[in-house]
C-alpha cells in the first residue's frame, strides 16, 4: 500500500524565494507491508455537523431520518416482512407509502422497533403523520481521514517552532520540527492506546512526546547531540506536565516514565597500522559481559565463585576468559560445579577433546572475528612467525637502514 498525503500550509504570500513554483504544501508517504491486513482507525469529530439539528432532554444532538426506506429495493416485493402498520400519536394507523402510492417497507423490523421506541419520532407534515428515527451525533463511526490536511487541524513548520520555543523556553534551533498535531493525526490513524511506536530518526523527539502523551509505547533513536540537547529535555518536560503542543487536547498533565540509553564505543577499532584491536575503552569485563550477552546470559558475576560470570533464565552459568584454557583448570571447575546445573565456558583456545570431557559443561571458542591479532589498546604486533629464515650480517645491515 501506498499512499500521498499532502499537509497544506496556510500562507499569506508565496515564498519569494522559490526558483520555480512556490510550495504550499509537505508530503506524507504512507507504505504497509500488507495491504489487506491494514486497518485506519477513523477520525472522531470534535465538532457536531450542522445536521444534527435537535437535542434530546439529556442534550444529545441528533437528526431524523426516515424509517421508510428509500432508493434501491424499497418496496414490499423486496422484503414483504417489513411491510406492517405502525400507530400514528393520534392513533391512525401508518403504512409505508412510496412516493408514486405503492406499497413500500419500512428500514426495521416490528422486533427492533419494539425494543427501540426512544429512538421513534413522530413528524406530522403535509401529507400528515411519518415515523423518523433519531441518529445521534456520539454514535457516530467518525470520518474517513482524507488525503489533504489543512494546517489549522494538524498544524505547520511555523506551529512546530512555536512549540520548540514553548517547550525549551528559549532558542532551540532545528531544522525540521513536525508539530505535534501533525503527528498526533498519524497516531491517531496508524495506532490505538498501548500499541508500541517506533521513529529511528526522533530528531527533536516530537513522536516520543506525543506517543506519550497519547498513552503509546514508543522507542526512539537518535544518534547526534539532538538526542541530549531535544530529546531528553523535552521527554522529561512532557513527564513534568508541560502544556505545549496538543497537551490541553489531549487533557494531559504529566506523568509516566521513559528510560534513556546510550550506545557503547565501538568495541573494535583500528590502531595506526590499520589492523583490527579491541579498543582501549573496554577491559576485560566489558568483554565478558558482552559476550555473555550475546549468549543469552545476562551479566552478573558472583562475588565467591570466579567462573559464574552470568546467569541465563534456564539456570546455567556462562564463564569467559581471555586466557588458554587447560584440563587441569576445566577439571577443577568440574569438581565445583553440581550435577544439576550446567555450564558454558568461552574461551579463545583450550585443550583438544575438552569440548565433551563434561556433559554439563559446553564449551566455544571465542571468535576469531573478535580476538584473532588483537590485543587490548595495542598498537604494535610481535607475530609469532614459526622458524623464520636466517639473515646474513650484510641483509641485517640492511634491514637496520631501512
Amino acid at each position: 500500500m501506498f499512499q500521498k498525503t499532502r499537509i497544506w500550509e496556510k500562507s499569506d504570500s508565496p515564498r519569494m524565494d522559490a526558483k520555480f513554483f512556490s510550495s504550499r504544501h509537505d508530503h506524507i508517504l504512507v507504505y504497509a507491508k500488507n495491504i489487506d491486513t491494514v486497518e485506519i482507525n477513523r477520525l472522531s469529530t470534535t465538532e457536531v455537523p450542522s445536521h444534527y439539528n435537535k437535542t434530546d432532554e439529556s442534550g444529545r444532538r441528533y437528526y431524523l431520518k426516515p424509517l421508510r426506506a428509500m432508493g434501491a429495493e424499497d418496496d414490499r416485493a423486496s422484503r414483504p416482512t417489513l411491510y406492517f402498520a405502525l400507530t400514528a400519536p393520534d392513533g391512525t394507523e401508518i403504512l409505508p407509502v412510496r412516493a408514486d402510492g405503492s406499497d413500500g417497507r419500512w428500514r426495521w423490523s416490528r422486533e427492533r422497533i419494539d425494543e427501540n421506541p426512544e429512538l421513534l419520532e413522530w413528524v406530522n407534515g403535509r401529507k400528515g403523520w411519518a415515523p423518523y428515527y433519531k441518529i445521534f451525533a456520539d454514535t457516530s463511526t467518525g470520518t474517513p481521514p482524507e488525503t489533504l490536511w489543512r494546517h489549522e487541524e494538524v498544524g505547520s513548520n511555523r506551529t512546530s517552532k512555536i512549540e520548540m520555543t514553548q517547550v525549551f523556553g528559549g532558542d532551540k534551533s532545528f531544522d525540521t520540527p513536525k508539530p505535534e498535531a501533525l503527528v498526533q493525526r498519524v497516531l491517531q490513524i496508524g495506532s490505538v492506546e498501548g500499541d508500541l511506536v517506533i521513529d529511528s530518526f526522533l530528531g527533536s523527539g516530537t513522536t516520543a512526546a506525543v506517543a506519550h502523551k497519547m498513552g503509546r509505547r514508543y522507542i526512539g533513536i537518535e544518534y547526534n547531540g539532538t538526542a541530549y540537547s531535544h530529546c531528553y529535555p523535552r521527554l522529561k518536560a512532557v513527564v513534568d506536565g508541560e502544556q505545549g503542543g496538543i497537551s490541553r487536547a489531549q487533557n494531559w498533565h504529566g506523568g509516566g516514565g521513559f528510560k534513556f540509553y546510550e550506545l557503547a564505543p565501538t568495541l573494535i577499532v583500528k590502531d595506526k597500522h590499520g589492523n583490527p584491536v579491541i579498543s582501549g575503552k573496554y577491559n576485560a569485563q566489558m568483554l565478558v559481559a558482552a559476550i555473555s550477552k550475546l549468549n543469552g546470559y545476562a551479566y552478573a558475576p558472583d562475588a565467591d565463585v570466579f567462573w559464574k560470570q552470568g546467569l541465563s533464565q534456564a539456570g546455567s552459568f556462562i564463564y569467559v576468559t581471555t586466557e588458554y584454557l587447560t584440563a587441569a583448570q576445566l577439571d577443577d571447575i568440574a569438581r565445583e560445579l553440581p550435577e544439576y546445573e550446567r555450564l558454558l565456558i568461552c574461551a579463545p583456545a583450550f585443550d583438544i577433546g575438552l569440548g565433551k570431557r563434561y556433559e554439563n559443561i559446553n564449551i566455544r571458542k571465542i571468535p576469531q572475528s573478535v580476538l584473532d591479532k588483537c590485543e587490548y589498546g595495542a598498537d604494535n604486533y610481535n607475530l609469532n612467525i614459526v622458524n623464520p629464515p636466517e639473515l646474513d650480517e650484510e641483509e641485517w645491515e640492511d634491514c637496520e637502514d631501512a
